[in-house]
């Protein structure tokens, strides 16, 4: 399986580390990020778009030191964002529970759904945020104090999106340019994987 041996091969280079990055562990962290991103870009050409995404969750878990890493792909028939993959102690039993519409509501992620763009909450806990936060956030991952959302859309169409969240006070990582510059081209590869998928299907579907 292409994502569990790239999640194997990222944890052996990096245990390799050098003594620099031993020494700071936000090193550590940032050449799991790189090394993921070049392991996807070798990857782009051939691997489907499940796998790519499986890939950048476990890339994004483990060079971000989330706590939870879920993602979640956009169902149009039904109308609605399901939770189809994720790392995180605990998770794999909330993911029944990670389902919500897609009708707009003045909320965090509908938001970064709508405008296509990487958000990062630094304190999900301040009082004045709460309204921001959807219902089905706060009754399943609530504890989170600070999260991110990487939105994946075609046309301007949301297809999926990755969420990781951090439950440290304050968190581990407040998202410095390098994270913000490595999370934008992972979200440009998985887009890149989509788009291919998308191309393939359209010169397969038979004419109306």
């Amino acid at each position: 399986d292409r994502a569990t041996a790239h999640g194997v091969d990222i944890a052996q280079r990096v245990g390799r580390g050098n003594p620099a990055e031993i020494r700071n562990p936000r090193l550590a962290l940032n050449e799991i990020l790189r090394r993921g991103v070049s392991d996807m870009r070798d990857a782009v050409g051939s691997a489907s778009p499940s796998q790519m995404i499986a890939m950048a969750l476990e890339t994004i878990y483990a060079g971000l030191d989330l706590k939870r890493a879920i993602a979640f792909l956009h169902q149009h028939k039904e109308s609605q964002y399901v939770a189809k993959m994720c790392f995180g102690a605990g998770v794999q039993a909330l993911l029944p529970h990670l389902v919500f519409d897609d009708i707009y509501h003045p909320d965090v992620f509908k938001t970064a759904l709508s405008n296509d763009k990487l958000i990062f909450i630094e304190n999900a806990q301040d009082a004045d945020f709460a309204p921001k936060l959807p219902h089905w956030w706060k009754s399943t991952l609530a504890p989170a104090k600070s999260f991110l959302i990487l939105p994946l859309s075609l046309n301007r169409h949301p297809t999926a999106f990755i969420y990781g969240d951090w439950s440290d006070n304050p968190p581990t990582i407040t998202l410095q340019e390098l994270e913000f510059s490595l999370l934008n081209e992972i979200r440009s590869l998985l887009i890149h994987a989509l788009e291919r998928r998308r191309q393939a299907t359209l010169k397969t579907a038979p004419p109306r």
